[in-house]
């Protein structure tokens, strides 16, 4: 910020939000491909590194958003006298449940037959869903409990 000028606290709060993110973006990206798991040397090693590592966490990104957008949020209480739905939607796939998923399936392709393969990820992708679904029906009823300690 240039000398002599003033800025607002909800500019310096804005400004602070934003390297929260950031910070949260590189934990993610260490946890998610490995970013910090380099021993390199030289700058060309490292710079191969991180490439690779950021080309493989857009790759998950962009997984995990086509299934956001293909499935709508989980419903969510509106007050605390609310009914269960019929459906309570499921939770986004997350890039860690789309690497997860992505090795799992790389390494059944290699190690079986590819029928058994077929068999296996049907039943991990089946797997994946009702996890999905039970953590938004996990989901709505804490935040219906929340709603009602708040009344």
């Amino acid at each position: 910020m240039p000398e002599g000028r003033s800025m607002a606290l909800a500019d310096l709060v804005k400004i602070a939000g934003i390297r929260w993110a950031v910070e949260e973006d590189f934990a993610n990206a260490k946890d998610a491909v490995g970013l910090d798991h380099t021993q390199a040397r030289r700058y060309r090693s490292w710079h191969r590194h991180i490439v690779l590592a950021m080309a493989a966490l857009a790759l998950l990104a962009v997984i995990a958003a086509v299934d956001r957008r293909d499935h709508p949020a989980p419903v969510l209480p509106a007050d605390a006298a609310a009914e269960p739905p019929e459906d309570f939607g499921q939770i986004a796939l997350t890039v860690t449940e789309a690497r997860r998923l992505f090795q799992l399936f790389t390494a059944l392709l290699q190690d079986l037959p590819a029928h058994l393969a077929a068999r296996r990820m049907a039943f991990h992708l089946h797997w994946s869903t009702w996890r999905r679904r039970h953590q938004a029906r996990s989901r709505w009823h804490h935040y219906k409990r929340r709603l009602a300690a708040l009344t």
